[in-house]
C-alpha cells in the first residue's frame, strides 16, 4: 500500500469516527453551503490546523496556510472555516453585546435634545 493511500485511509476514518460537526458560533452569518460544508468537514479542518491530521497533498497544505494567515482564503472550504474562526474570535471578544436588542422607541434612546428628526 502506498504512503499516500494510508494518509488518505487515515483521514477518511477519522472523519467517519467524529461524524457531524457542531458549529459553536452564530449560524445566521453563514450561507446553508456553508453550514454543510462547516457540518461535514469541520472535525477534519480543526484536526488539520491543530496537526492532529498531518496534510498529504497541496491542497491542504494551502488550507493550512490560510489558516495561518499566510495566504487568502480562496475555495469555499477555506472561506467557510476561516469565517468560522473568525466569527469564533468576535464572539469570544464581543460575548452577549452581539445578541442585543436595541429598541429606538425606548424611553433615552434618542431624545429631542439630541437632535431629533421632525
Amino acid at each position: 500500500m502506498k504512503l499516500l493511500s494510508i494518509k488518505e485511509e487515515l483521514h477518511k476514518n477519522y472523519i467517519q469516527r467524529k461524524g457531524r460537526f457542531t458549529i459553536e458560533c452564530n449560524i445566521l452569518v453563514f450561507s446553508t453551503e456553508e453550514i454543510a460544508i462547516l457540518q461535514k468537514w469541520g472535525h477534519w479542518f480543526k484536526a488539520l490546523c491543530d496537526g492532529e491530521l498531518s496534510p498529504f497533498s497541496w491542497k491542504q497544505e494551502r488550507f493550512i496556510q490560510v489558516m495561518k494567515g499566510e495566504e487568502e482564503p480562496f475555495s469555499l472550504h477555506e472561506q467557510a472555516w476561516y469565517k468560522y474562526i473568525g466569527r469564533k474570535k468576535v464572539e469570544a471578544l464581543y460575548g452577549d453585546s452581539l445578541y442585543a436588542n436595541y429598541d429606538p422607541e425606548e424611553e433615552g434612546f434618542y431624545s429631542k435634545e439630541e437632535g431629533e428628526f421632525e
